[in-house]
């Protein structure tokens, strides 16, 4: 392999390099118009902060997706994908700069507001199951393990993208060896620290309602997003004249298929756990689903069966759609818009009644939060390699072909 043709395309387009402070002002004026118009009648702060978390769990579900696409590849000692990994190490190491944008939350939290979770009230106004759950449902326990998760999450990105550039200076096999050693343990922290997140940024929401399989539900909905996006930002650099030789349409099906398996995974822990609560009939838990079935909610809930699983099931189980780059970019671009409604839909529920004005806020406030972390990977990305230039696995991953069954 020619390592200096390939030095010459694997770096961030320059033209990319000077957009990410306009990037993160146009998504803070976008927010700041978001919260405008919720306050002009939209659903007032109450509808801004569930909106606001909404768009912020969507990306940040991008840095967790790739963070587990970083352990399993080095826990498989995974050949297929050195010459993709890099992006989803960048991807990971955003995970720092979206904690900074968690901080509203917590001020949120920490003032004493209950606009966002209901169990922020005082200990003597509250009910039924939440009354129980103070000890644990708690301003300061709240923010206290918020930023465990945050430390945690932040701590093995950034070991793993930092080791992968010291492999790039020094090609040392052995980095590799310590990678492949720390990852069965780091998934093990990871599934704990991603389950718990999602009880507590969103599951509390509804404080009288709990899910065991609810961390499993949005981590299969952050890998269905995150292979979304991978496949739209490979096949947008590959336009701007990268990585041409190094991203084949045999990584491009193979990202289709996992996009194809999250969508059946996604569904299978959905239909799950709405089935158990179905016939189970009891009023705490089938409350979670009714609210997401009434006050103007019921179109956006019978949609995802559609928008989530049974279009993209269809569009992606064709061999010819997965390795044909109109098709795959058109279900990936898919995927990034069902994955935000599923978001919307487990989050903005609980702001009240949907409403025009509302949604176009909401709407607007999504836009803004991807601009912010598309900056942030720019920003990651930047002066770096946009494959591991020195791994000892890029030439399996150089000659990798997809076996026809």
């Amino acid at each position: 392999m020619n390592q200096t043709k390939i030095a010459d395309n694997l770096m961030l387009p320059d033209s990319w390099r000077n957009k990410a402070p306009l990037l993160v002002g146009l998504g803070a004026v976008l927010l700041l118009a978001s919260l405008g118009l919720d306050l002009a009648g939209g659903g007032g702060i109450k509808y801004f902060f569930h909106s606001y978390l909404t768009n912020f769990v969507y990306v940040f579900t991008f840095g967790i997706g790739a963070t587990f696409f970083v352990l399993i590849q080095h826990l498989c000692r995974a050949g297929w994908s050195a010459t993709i990994r890099r992006l989803a190490e960048l991807i990971s190491s955003t995970i720092p700069f979206l904690a900074v944008m968690f901080i509203p939350v917590l001020v949120l939290v920490m003032a004493g507001s209950y606009d966002l979770y209901e169990w922020n009230r005082p200990k003597e106004a509250l009910t039924g199951l939440t009354a129980e759950k103070t000890q644990f449902l708690n301003n300061w326990f709240f923010s206290l393990r918020s930023v465990i998760y945050f430390v945690i999450l932040t701590g093995m990105a950034m070991w793993f993208y930092r080791t992968s550039r010291r492999q790039d200076e020094s090609g040392d096999i052995k980095l590799t060896l310590m990678l492949q050693k720390w990852a069965g343990p780091m998934i093990m922290a990871f599934a704990l620290t991603v389950s718990f997140a999602a009880f507590d940024w969103v599951m509390s929401l509804d404080s009288d309602w709990y899910s065991t399989i609810f961390g499993v539900y949005l981590f299969a909905a952050s890998m269905f997003g995150f292979f979304g996006l991978m496949i739209v930002l490979f096949m947008v650099l590959q336009n701007q004249g990268k990585l041409r030789e190094n991203v084949t349409v045999e990584h491009f099906h193979d990202m289709g298929k996992f996009q194809f398996g999250f969508t059946m995974f996604w569904s299978y822990i959905a239909f799950s756990q709405m089935m158990l609560y179905w016939y189970g009939n009891i009023p705490e838990e089938t409350a979670w689903y009714r609210d997401r079935l009434a006050n103007g909610w019921a179109p956006l809930s019978y949609a995802l069966i559609f928008t989530h699983f049974a279009l993209p099931w269809l569009g992606l189980v064709s061999r010819h759609v997965r390795r044909h780059r109109s098709g795959l970019f058109f279900w990936a671009i898919w995927a990034l818009a069902a994955h935000w409604l599923d978001m919307t839909y487990l989050v903005l529920p609980n702001a009240g009644p949907a409403n025009a004005i509302g949604l176009l806020a909401h709407a607007i406030a999504g836009v803004g939060m991807v601009m912010v972390f598309l900056a942030f990977l720019i920003i990651r990305a930047t002066n770096v390699p946009l494959i591991a230039v020195r791994d000892p696995r890029l030439h399996e991953a150089m000659s990798y072909t997809n076996p026809i069954l």
